[in-house]
């Protein structure tokens, strides 16, 4: 199943349930959907309203936030390195926080066991399917951990902690525990998150007192806000500011453009397949050299289709994404070719066309109309262009975003 898929299924179950009803764990069962839902039957019935009898935590009960004097960040001081900087100019101190050990306390609170019984139950009967172990699970790990990590920021004394992608089991007992010390929760996107992303994605006001989402979202500019607060109730329950792509402040531009057809591969482990065809026209048309971006844990799937591929008559080589960061990587490709990566919005920062697979970044090419995203089916020797007065500045960022978010994160406007 497809992250989009997955998410219509959270999002159906989630709309049974009337105005009155509040969700405390919706981010950890939104990140639940995403990594363990695997296939779903679905029948073509009404889905009954109701379902859930607590009314959950009220945000008010959380202290007052601390104003920020220290921050806190998690072995990510190469993708957060930019904002840390800043932070530090202005004199706030940073520190780094060490991730705890894991522990399960196989206990689960009323609340917990109700929200389980409820999306599980619905999974079950509606779609045929059950991540009851999975979301136990989770829950147990959340349990285990929240006390050590009261007693460790506690101790630790900081007053804001930078997260990036927040939607992690690893997360979300410091997330719990920094609400419960009045510490600030700042999510650093790490890219563009889509219009149906399960972790992301239309949250509605019913979920939004939730103990596991962040205070505010950083996002990398006004097409990732627009992702993110589309048809979305998030900006009830946390602030948005849009402080660009930390790891891109700067960024130089290579002379040496339109080299060779880049291909970023998504793992076949989750589903999605390799789009052979799409490689097999576009090299028809442009007559340029492959080259294949994994996924940095899958490697080994790039050299098999390299393989395909010279079986096809079509040169190719693998790329390092540890090494070659996507922009520098985009910034001399010719065309780019993927099957539904948001590395096609990345590509926007070059005005270099996309030629793509799924709906998925068919819907973003209809909201944004940028032209350079075009279905495989319709790619043609005239849209497979690199249009530069098209570039459209998706994830370089820069140091005035950067100070401008902190800005506004420090003074509160």
């Amino acid at each position: 199943m497809f992250a989009y898929e997955k998410f219509d299924v959270y999002s159906r179950i989630v709309s049974s349930l009337d105005s009155s009803s509040r969700l405390n764990y919706s981010p950890l069962i939104r990140e639940a959907f995403l990594f363990c839902l695997k296939e779903v039957f679905c029948k073509p019935v009404e889905m009954p309203a109701g379902g859930l009898l607590s009314s959950g935590v009220l945000t008010d009960v959380y202290p007052e936030k601390k104003r920020i004097k220290k921050v806190g960040y998690f072995a990510d001081r190469i993708f957060l390195g930019s904002i840390l900087r800043k932070f530090e100019e202005k004199g706030i101190a940073t520190t780094r926080i060490n991730i705890a050990e894991p522990q399960y306390r196989k206990l689960l609170s009323t609340k917990q066991k109700e929200e389980i019984d409820f999306f599980d139950s619905r999974l079950i009967e509606f779609y045929g399917a059950s991540i009851r172990r999975d979301l136990e699970s989770r829950f147990y790990f959340l349990n285990g951990l929240i006390g050590e990590y009261f007693k460790l920021l506690a101790k630790m004394n900081v007053d804001a902690v930078l997260l990036r992608c927040y939607y992690s089991p690893y997360y979300f007992p410091i997330i719990f525990a920094c609400k419960m010390l009045g510490v600030t929760v700042i999510d650093v996107q790490h890219g563009i998150n889509g219009f149906k992303h399960p972790a992301y994605s239309k949250f509605k006001e019913l979920e939004l007192s939730s103990p596991l989402l962040p205070d505010l979202f950083w996002t990398w500019g006004g097409m990732a806000t627009k992702m993110l607060v589309k048809d979305s109730d998030i900006e009830v329950g946390a602030r948005v500011v849009e402080g660009g792509n930390p790891v891109c402040p700067h960024i130089k531009f290579s002379k040496n453009i339109g080299r060779y057809i880049l291909y970023t591969h998504q793992p076949q482990s989750k589903g999605i397949p390799v789009p052979y065809d799409a490689i097999k026209n576009v090299h028809s048309l442009i007559k340029e050299k492959v080259v294949i971006r994994p996924h940095p844990l899958h490697i080994d799937e790039a050299i098999e289709i390299q393989s395909m591929l010279k079986k096809m008559n079509i040169k190719s080589k693998v790329e390092d994404p540890v090494k070659i960061g996507i922009n520098e990587s985009l910034q001399s490709a010719r065309v780019h070719v993927t099957f539904s990566s948001t590395c096609a919005l990345d590509a926007l920062n070059f005005g270099i066309p996309t030629v793509y697979c799924s709906d998925y970044i068919g819907d973003v090419e209809k909201e944004f109309s940028t032209g350079l995203l075009i279905r495989d089916s319709d790619a043609c020797m005239n849209n497979l262009i690199r249009r530069p007065d098209k570039a459209l500045n998706y994830s370089l960022g820069s140091d005035q975003m950067i100070e401008s978010a902190i800005t506004k994160l420090l003074t509160g406007r």
